[in-house]
């Protein structure tokens, strides 16, 4: 098969004329064998219909059509039937260089002769007309222009200072919310709605603030333990076996007074609210931990001494507060020594938390409170609760230095002194959406000088003392 790639090269005929002329007078013995001599012309003719045979030939010879030819007249038997072989692998062969000016005449050229999907690809030379006309070019000189400065014209040069910019009337695409704050407000709707007890909210109008400050953020009902924090064995919890309610002046869960056998009791009904159990205002003014019923204990789940398990009671909504970032508060009213909620977040190793809070000392936030209550668990080895990206509403409580909320350290679990739960209790009656706030730092005086490098506190009481620590753990002590 030969394949011209050149649309201006000289005619089929002229080809053949030329190489039948190189190849007559390079073997002039070769067409004295042949059946017919028939000379050509030397001027091209036009194709016939019925071809000589030295035309078939040559067709045979450089187009390759698969047809046999004829044996030449004088070549013996043996010569005409000798098959090519074929010793590749495979199946697949390379054809020999085929030499238009020095054929062989002896074997006789026949489709089993002939190599299989064999394409040779002939590139001539350009024609004499087709130089002439390359020679005789000329190029426009636009054209040559254009070349050499680039096939892109060059860019204008425009005074968009004198250029006036209109702006009309903003249309409904600028008035629409982008779809990504959406879909963050929806799933801050979503989070929010997983949250167990009466409903937390957030403010209309704070909504996508706090969608993107809780994009890494996710509230959980209960702690999340890590790795190397377990809670004690079930045998070393204790409770108490006083029947289907227990006996407030006899119920072993109950704390004893020093030096005394009379129990503490935290719990009161509330004066306008019997259905409703809050702190006394004597458990208030202490700094002990309240000890509640457990699963070991025989009495029921509506005992008198199981609060802080049962759940929060009380609606919560997060809103913005302007230079203090988010805070609290709640629709609802709050009466003095009600329950709100717990503080939740990720319970981990001390030495994990020293890591976290190296951390947090450089970003300036810390959410780390350490489980140090017992005074019988090594500091080495206490449990520090995390708030960082896993925790409750609580999170969002701010500090004031004359707070209306206090912790108190709970635990329902007896026996386990370095696993309990921290929980918050209003220290007076709150009104509705009255921001919820607590001490990061009780105890603590107020200084005449303020620090640079600790965090300022910005609650406005008259008594504030101006000033925090440097971000960093808080304790339950």
């Amino acid at each position: 098969m030969v394949i011209d790639l050149t649309g201006d090269s000289d005619s089929e005929d002229q080809i053949r004329s030329q190489l039948h002329s190189n190849i007559k007078s390079a073997t002039p013995n070769f067409f004295t064998h042949l059946a017919h001599r028939t000379p050509l012309p030397s001027v091209p003719l036009k194709r016939k219909s019925e071809k000589s045979p030295e035309s078939e030939l040559y067709d045979a010879f450089f187009n390759f059509r698969k047809k046999p030819l004829a044996p030449s007249v004088g070549s013996s038997a043996a010569s005409s039937s000798a098959p090519h072989q074929n010793n590749k692998p495979n199946g697949c062969s390379i054809a020999p260089a085929l030499q238009p000016s020095t054929p062989s005449p002896s074997p006789a050229i026949t489709e089993q002769s002939l190599p299989a999907q064999v394409i040779s690809v002939v590139v001539p030379s350009p024609s004499r007309q087709l130089k002439k006309e390359i020679e005789s070019a000329k190029w426009a000189p636009s054209a040559r222009k254009r070349g050499l400065k680039g096939a892109y014209p060059a860019a204008r040069k425009v005074n968009r200072a004198a250029i006036p910019l209109p702006i009309g009337t903003p249309g409904p695409i600028l008035k629409k919310r982008p779809e990504a704050l959406d879909q963050q407000y929806r799933t801050l709707q979503r989070k929010l709605s997983m949250i167990k007890g009466p409903k937390v909210t957030c403010a209309p109008d704070d909504g996508l603030k706090l969608a993107k400050v809780t994009a890494n953020f996710e509230f959980i009902n209960s702690y999340k333990l890590h790795k190397g924090v377990s809670p004690a064995p079930a045998e070393f919890i204790g409770g108490c076996s006083c029947g289907k309610y227990c006996d407030p002046d006899r119920c072993p869960c109950s704390e004893k007074e020093d030096d005394s056998t009379e129990n503490i009791i935290p719990y009161q009904r509330a004066r306008d609210r019997p259905d409703l159990l809050v702190l006394t205002p004597e458990f208030l003014k202490r700094s002990t931990m309240i000890f509640e019923c457990g699963a070991k204990c025989a009495c029921d789940k509506g005992c008198w001494n199981r609060v802080v398990q049962r759940g929060r009671t009380v609606e919560l909504e997060i809103f913005h507060t302007g230079n203090r970032g988010f805070g609290l508060r709640s629709p609802s009213y709050i009466r003095a020594g009600q329950f709100i909620d717990c503080y939740l977040g990720e319970v981990i190793t001390k030495k994990h938390a020293d890591i976290r809070e190296d951390i947090a000392l450089k970003n300036g936030h810390s959410y780390l409170f350490g489980l140090d209550f017992s005074p019988e668990v090594d500091e080495a080895d206490i449990y520090v609760v995390d708030g960082q990206r896993f925790g409750c509403a609580t999170r969002f409580m701010n500090h004031s230095c004359r707070p209306n909320c206090r912790m108190f350290t709970v635990t329902n679990t007896i026996g386990d002194e370095r696993l309990y739960n921290l929980a918050f209790f209003a220290l007076n009656d709150i009104p509705p959406m009255t921001e919820l706030t607590f001490d990061y730092n009780p105890g603590t005086e107020k200084s005449t000088q303020v620090d640079s490098s600790v965090v300022a506190c910005l609650c406005g009481e008259d008594n504030c003392r101006g000033q925090l620590w440097p971000s960093k753990r808080k304790g339950t002590k």
